[in-house]
């Protein structure tokens, strides 16, 4: 009887070290599990940080946030990281770009400065020829062919326009400055190129200064550039390695887990066979030393276990502890780069003056009404206004004036307006509504709410309390418009409504 009792014992001290052992490794594997659903979505984070930044990049994005909604798939994953490594590399600006239409600068620098027409001719030849890797590189090559001669920048063009527009040309400097993303530090001076343009100065110091503008915002924003690339390419770098350990972690615990199941299956073997001598034996000692050895074989083995189990688990224990780090640091990083992120995509959305979005979110937005119009064929309506008379308030009371009457309609529009309706700054003294789930007559009643508010609103300028109205085009999208054909159509019912008399609104 002593002899079962001591038995008892053993095989519940082994079952004992063995459920302790399942234990341990449930606990490894929870952890593991738990440091992987980090590891993703932390990937993902990254992957939403930088979306938008570069179209090449963001289908590569698109699909490793894709794999990861499956968890750590290690050749997937590692096969487009690859991809996405090269993605970055392409980044660089190859020069495929269709050149622009050149003929209205070059025939201006020709009648500025007569004396090179042959050098005029040849860089607008390479130019056609994309023999230029960028538009800086032109801007360059004239710049030093205009250098030579510093005199020319004083010519009187007053004499030399007799087959130029002068007004045509200067509207086109104005729409650049207003169509183009202006720096934050850049503001001013080009407020300054628009005040000068509005006063009808000399075009040749207007043009040479809009081009050394235009030149030294395209080096910062290739500054801006390369940092962002460069922050990218480490990103990327940090993702792989990152990649590579996570696959290291995921083969450390499959090997744990072969090497638990050889080990259950090693003792099962053991106890089977004690088992079968148990019931085979017929005498009491020879049966005791041999469940004395099978014990002692069983214990030799879970030890041996336990110890290689605990070396992994340390070894991988150091790993996700590595891990942890590089995900902090790369989380830091990374909430810079959103920062960073947000803050150009205010820039490229908004309008310096007046807050509202700017023409570029306008051209954005519309697409986006357009895809939902093909999907629900819910109607939507777009205003373009424009300020009645308002070159009259600038030659009057000057462009501070006309800035702070710009100011106080977008003002009215932004807080009279609907809740989901979406206003921006198109350009110049005109204003864009997008109207959603909205028909051309309902488009109407509220325009014409809106333009009696800003009518009898008004505002102070020079100590001078001055009325100022707008006028309005209205249309509706139909199946076959796009975004110009609504865009011509508005802006047909706003010229209509100025021909007849101004401050109303006209559905075209």
């Amino acid at each position: 009887m002593v002899f079962f009792r001591n038995k008892d014992d053993g095989q519940e001290q082994w079952k004992e070290k063995y459920f302790r052992l399942l234990e341990d490794q449930e606990k490894t594997e929870k952890q593991y599990k738990a440091n992987e659903d980090l590891l993703c979505k932390t990937i993902v984070r990254f992957a939403l940080a930088v979306k938008g930044l570069n179209r090449q990049l963001d289908p590569h994005l698109n699909r490793i946030r894709n794999l990861l909604k499956n968890g750590l798939q290690s050749q997937l994953l590692q096969k487009e990281l690859t991809a996405f490594s090269s993605a970055l590399i392409m980044l660089e600006d190859d020069g495929a770009n269709h050149p622009l239409d050149s003929t209205l600068l070059f025939e201006f620098l020709g009648k500025l400065y007569p004396q090179w027409p042959d050098q005029f001719e040849d860089i607008q030849q390479r130019y056609q020829n994309r023999q230029f890797a960028n538009n800086q590189a032109l801007y360059m090559a004239l710049l030093e062919l205009i250098d030579q001669d510093k005199s020319a920048n004083s010519i009187d063009l007053a004499l030399d326009f007799a087959e130029i527009d002068k007004k045509a040309i200067n509207l086109q400097l104005m729409r650049l400055l207003e169509s183009i993303d202006i720096p934050t530090q850049f503001a001013e001076k080009s407020a300054q190129l628009k005040h000068r343009l509005n006063e009808n100065q000399s075009l040749g110091p207007i043009f040479d200064d809009t081009v050394a503008l235009l030149l030294t915002i395209k080096k910062y924003m290739e500054a801006e550039q390369l940092e962002m690339a460069a922050f990218l390419s480490k990103l990327t770098e940090q993702l792989t390695e990152l990649g590579i350990k996570a696959i290291g972690v995921n083969l450390a615990n499959e090997s744990s887990a072969k090497k638990r199941n050889l080990l259950d299956r090693t003792v099962s073997d053991q106890l089977v066979d004690l088992q079968t001598q148990s019931a085979n034996a017929t005498q009491l000692e020879p049966l005791k030393q041999l469940i004395n050895s099978r014990l002692q074989t069983i214990s030799q083995q879970i030890q041996a276990h336990n110890q290689l189990e605990q070396q992994e688990r340390e070894k991988v224990d150091r790993e996700l502890r590595v891990l942890s780090e590089k995900l902090k640091d790369m989380e830091a990083e990374s909430g810079e780069l959103r920062e960073r992120l947000d803050q150009a995509q205010h820039r490229a959305t908004r309008d310096p003056l007046t807050g509202l979005a700017n023409r570029l979110a306008f051209e954005e937005r519309i697409d986006l009404e357009i895809a939902r119009y093909r999907r629900t064929l819910q109607a939507f309506s777009l205003i373009v206004w424009d300020v009645d008379f308002f070159k009259a308030i600038n030659d009057t009371y000057g462009h501070k004036s006309g800035d702070k009457a710009l100011v106080a309609i977008a003002k009215l529009l932004s807080k009279h307006c609907r809740q989901s309706d979406f206003v921006a700054r198109f350009g110049g003294e005109e204003f864009v509504m997008l109207l959603p789930d909205t028909d051309a007559q309902a488009a109407l009643s509220v325009a014409e709410k809106l333009r009696a508010i800003v009518g009898n609103s008004g505002f102070v300028a020079n100590g001078n309390r001055l009325a100022i109205t707008i006028s309005g085009g209205i249309s509706q999208f139909a199946a076959n418009d796009t975004q110009e054909t609504i865009f011509d159509r508005a802006d047909k019912g706003l010229y209509q409504a100025k021909q007849n008399g101004r401050n109303r609104c006209i559905v075209a």
